[in-house]
């Protein structure tokens, strides 16, 4: 009993900060096929592409992402990321993110290559709602759904953002067990 009137406080607490304004992040899906080997391919010595969609300023945001996920990020990669409007890198790995959809918005579908063009995608109200991703191709590794009021430009969204890229690049896969080396053993 004790045990679920602590989840109940927490639960309205949680809810209490989201209705504040405070940036909130929601559980994180994880692909089976999504190993740490990946994370490290993606940063094998080049910078991971940070590719924003949005309907406006869409370069600041891929240059504010960027320097978040470069403060904040993951450290145990020792990865670099960059705007891909402004890097050359032949990787299939990105990191994909949406600004500004509706609240129905599909995190798992951002990777897909025709996801930039629907315009159902986009909310014309701000919903302050934001997808990110990792992706393989046209292939979504992990991502993941949040809540970002915080202004692009503050200190409060370049940490709201790494705390993401931590999310969203992990070294162990929750989805697999440790002794799970092929797909068949993970079902």
């Amino acid at each position: 009993m004790k045990k679920s009137l602590s989840y109940i406080a927490i639960s309205l607490f949680l809810t209490g900060c989201a209705a504040a304004g405070y940036d909130s992040l929601r559980s994180t899906y994880y692909s089976l096929g999504y190993t740490k080997g990946d994370a490290l391919l993606a940063a094998n010595g080049q910078a991971i592409k940070v590719n924003v969609v949005s309907k406006k300023e869409k370069e600041a945001l891929e240059q504010n992402v960027s320097a978040g996920l470069n403060k904040y990020g993951p450290k145990w990669l020792d990865a670099k990321y960059a705007p891909a409007s402004s890097t050359e890198t032949k990787s299939p790995y990105q990191m994909k993110w949406a600004f500004n959809v509706p609240e129905s918005g599909n995190a798992i579908a951002i990777c897909h290559e025709d996801y930039n063009s629907n315009p159902q995608n986009f909310s014309t109200t701000n919903t302050s709602v934001v997808l990110a991703a990792f992706c393989l191709n046209n292939r979504t590794l992990t991502s993941l759904r949040a809540r970002v009021y915080s202004a692009p430009d503050t200190e409060g969204f370049a940490k709201t953002v790494g705390l993401i890229g931590r999310k969203l690049l992990t070294t162990t896969n929750p989805e697999r067990f440790d002794d799970c080396t092929n797909f068949d053993d993970c079902t």
